[in-house]
């Protein structure tokens, strides 16, 4: 499986990073930290495809698109496994999204343009109790904040690793 993600500036990563160390020490959780899944806002997923149609497509969609400011604004969960946070949609990551799946997301993909939620997964395979601890720990300590996405990039989502990035 590949995904095409956001990556945030450093004073973003930074925030939402110690958020999801504050969560795994709490929840006793620490699958996104165990996996080093560093904070992102996924924005496209293939099942299957060439890694050379999949990158030469994002090279070409790149070259339009900027660096773009994002609200942080609020705390959601997809029961019963994963806390996030979510993002406003504005019109640079609608954009986004479109061309993305223009060329290679699946029908049944979560990530089709008007059948997606912003967000970025703050912790994930959760159970009750951990969700309500770290469900906690962002009540506590999450203030809505801007961001800016400053990379672009393709990874393989399990185990997740990064093949290429590109700086906006």
């Amino acid at each position: 499986m590949y995904l095409v993600s956001l990556y945030f500036d450093k004073q973003t990563d930074y925030i939402l990073s110690n958020l999801m160390k504050q969560i795994a020490r709490k929840s006793g959780n620490s699958y996104m930290l165990e996996r080093q899944i560093p904070p992102h806002l996924t924005i496209g997923m293939v099942r299957q495809g060439k890694e050379t149609d999949l990158l030469q497509h994002l090279d070409r969609c790149v070259k339009y698109w900027n660096r773009t400011e994002i609200a942080i604004v609020s705390i959601g969960c997809f029961k019963p496994h994963v806390l996030f946070l979510a993002t406003v949609l504005n019109r640079a990551l609608h954009e986004m999204c479109v061309d993305v799946n223009k060329a290679f997301t699946e029908e049944q993909s979560r990530y089709q343009p008007f059948h997606w939620l912003p967000h970025i997964t703050m912790a994930r395979t959760l159970n009750e109790p951990q969700m309500q601890q770290a469900f906690h720990v962002l009540q506590a300590n999450f203030n809505p904040l801007k961001g800016t996405i400053t990379e672009v990039g393709l990874s393989t989502g399990n185990p997740y690793q990064d093949i290429k990035r590109w700086k906006l």
